[in-house]
C-alpha cells in the first residue's frame, strides 16, 4: 500500500540526504457511548499521516505531513534536511535494512472488520440495561461504551528496508454506580479482543454492579502495616506506572532507579517481568518496531535479577547492546522508546490461596492518583485505593477509601506469591494478583 508515494519521497530525497526513512501510520476508530438506552456520543474517525527522518552530514531531522500531495512530500523532505541543521544532539543514527522477522502471530481479523455497526451500538445498549437489572442499588451506568479501531503502519529505508503492519482490536467497558446508607461506590469491567463474539454484555455487566456493590458500607481502614494483595487489574496498573525506568533512554540521563543496576538482584526470585512484543494475545503485538527493527520477547527482569533495559537502535549503540525492537515514534514525532505487551510472568497460585498466607491481608481493588502520586524516579508511591480485609483467608468487609504507599523495587523484593490470574488491561499491561509481604496503609 501507498508504493506510489513511497518512491516519490525516495526518489527526491535520493541526492539531497545521506539517509532517508519513511513512516506512514493510518487508521479509524469507532466508538458509541449510551445513556438511557439513547446513542449519547457516537464517533468514527480516520486518520493518516507520513513522516520522513532524514541523516544529512551527520545530523538527523524530521519532517511530517497528513497532506498526501506531491509537492507536500516534496516539501517535507526540504523541511527535514532544514530542520537537521539546528540538531544539537550528538547522538549516532542507524538506518539499516534489518532482517524479516520469521515469528510474527497474525494480529488482524477480518470478521472483526466486517461486524455491523448496529450490532455494536446493541451490545452498548445490552450493558446498561443489565447493569440497571442486575441489583437495586445501581443507580446510574455511567459507561456503556463499545469501540474499535483498525491500524496499518509502513516503515521503510533508503537502505532497502521495508515492512508493513495492520492489526485491529474491539473494546467493550461498562462501569456500574451504586449506593445504600449514604455510601456510593462504582464498579468497571472491561474486555479487550479481537473476535466479537466473545463479548458477553450480561457477563461482563453484572461483574460491574459486583464491584460496585461489593464495595458500599465499608469500614474504616486501620492504619498501619499489612501484607497487601493487589488484584490482577490493580497490579498491571502499578506496573504499567512505573514501566518508564525500564526504558534505556531515561537510564542512560540518570532519570531511572534502575541505573548502574544490571545483574543485580532487584526482585524477589518469584518476579519476571517481560516486554513481549510478539505476545499471541497481546493488543501492541508488532513484529517490528517504528524503526522497521525486528521485535522479540525480551526479559527485563528474570527470577528477580534485572537483565535488559528496553532499547532503540540509538540507545542500544550507546551501551553496546542490540536494540530490544522498542523504537517508538508516530509520524508526526521524534524517536523514543516505548513499551509493548509489558507483563509480569503469571504464578502458579489460585487468587484464593493468595489470601491464606497471612493472618490479615488488604485486598486492593481500585487505585487513584497515580500521575500525582507516584514517582518514577525514586519509585516512592502513596496512593488512594479501595479493597477489602481479609482474616484467615476469608473475606470480612470493604474499606472506606484508604491509602497505600511504599516503594516499587522494594514491592518487587516483598513479593511473596503470584496467582494464575492473568490479564491484560485496555493498555496491553498485564499481570496476575500478587501477594506482598508489607506495605503502608492509612486509613
Amino acid at each position: 500500500m501507498y508504493t506510489s508515494e513511497f518512491q516519490t519521497i525516495f526518489a527526491y530525497a535520493k541526492d539531497k540526504t545521506d539517509e532517508t526513512e519513511i513512516l506512514l501510520s493510518s487508521g479509524n476508530s469507532f466508538s458509541v457511548k449510551i445513556n438511557e438506552q439513547n446513542v449519547e456520543s457516537f464517533n468514527y474517525s480516520d486518520s493518516k499521516g507520513i513522516g520522513v527522518r532524514v541523516i544529512k552530514d551527520g545530523k538527523v531531522g524530521y519532517a511530517y505531513t497528513e497532506k498526501f500531495e506531491e509537492e507536500t512530500f516534496k516539501r517535507i523532505v526540504d523541511e527535514a534536511i532544514e530542520n537537521a541543521k539546528y540538531t544539537e544532539e550528538d547522538d549516532v543514527i542507524i538506518m539499516e535494512n534489518y532482517p524479516e522477522n520469521t515469528n510474527s502471530p497474525n494480529v488482524y481479523s477480518e470478521a472483526l472488520d466486517k461486524v455491523d455497526v448496529l450490532n455494536k451500538i446493541e451490545l452498548a445498549k445490552d450493558l446498561e440495561k443489565y447493569a440497571k437489572q442486575s441489583d437495586k442499588r445501581v443507580f446510574n451506568v455511567p459507561y456503556a461504551v463499545f469501540g474499535d479501531g483498525k491500524s496499518y503502519s509502513r516503515v521503510a529505508n533508503s537502505k532497502g528496508l521495508d515492512r508493513e503492519d495492520i492489526q485491529n482490536y474491539a473494546y467493550a467497558f461498562v462501569g456500574a454506580l451504586s449506593a445504600e446508607n449514604d455510601d456510593k461506590r462504582m464498579g468497571v469491567e472491561f474486555h479487550i479482543t479481537r473476535d466479537f463474539g466473545e463479548f458477553d454484555a450480561k457477563k461482563m455487566a453484572e461483574a460491574s454492579v459486583k464491584k460496585s456493590t461489593d464495595l458500599l458500607n465499608g469500614n474504616p481502614a486501620e492504619s498501619g502495616k499489612y501484607a497487601v494483595v493487589f488484584n490482577n487489574e490493580m497490579m498491571a496498573t502499578m506496573l504499567a506506572t512505573f514501566s518508564g525506568i525500564f526504558n534505556a533512554k531515561s537510564v542512560q540521563e540518570g532519570r531511572s532507579l534502575l541505573k548502574g543496576k544490571i545483574g543485580q538482584k532487584i526482585a524477589n526470585e518469584k518476579v519476571t517481568i517481560v516486554d513481549d512484543n510478539l505476545h499471541p494475545d497481546g493488543f501492541a503485538t508488532s513484529s517490528y518496531d517504528n524503526e522497521g527493527y525486528p521485535t522479540e520477547r525480551t526479559i527485563l527482569i528474570e527470577n528477580g535479577v534485572l537483565k535488559s533495559f528496553l532499547h532503540n537502535t540509538i540507545t542500544a549503540k550507546k551501551d553496546g547492546v542490540r536494540s530490544t525492537g522498542n523504537g517508538s515514534r508516530t509520524y508526526k514525532g521524534t524517536l523514543g522508546i516505548s513499551t509493548s505487551n509489558f507483563l509480569i510472568e503469571t504464578g502458579e497460585y489460585k487468587e484464593a490461596d493468595l489470601f491464606t498466607k497471612h493472618d490479615k491481608i488488604i485486598e486492593i481493588v481500585s487505585l487513584q492518583g497515580m500521575h500525582s502520586g507516584a514517582n518514577s524516579i525514586s519509585g516512592d508511591f502513596s496512593l488512594g485505593a479501595q479493597g477489602f480485609l481479609w482474616e484467615n483467608g476469608k473475606r470480612q468487609h470493604s474499606l472506606k477509601p484508604f491509602t497505600v504507599s511504599g516503594n516499587f523495587l522494594q514491592m518487587l523484593s516483598g513479593v511473596e506469591a503470584i496467582a494464575d490470574n492473568f490479564k491484560f488491561d485496555m493498555s496491553s499491561n498485564g499481570a496476575s494478583s500478587i501477594l506482598i509481604k508489607e506495605l503502608n496503609i492509612s486509613g
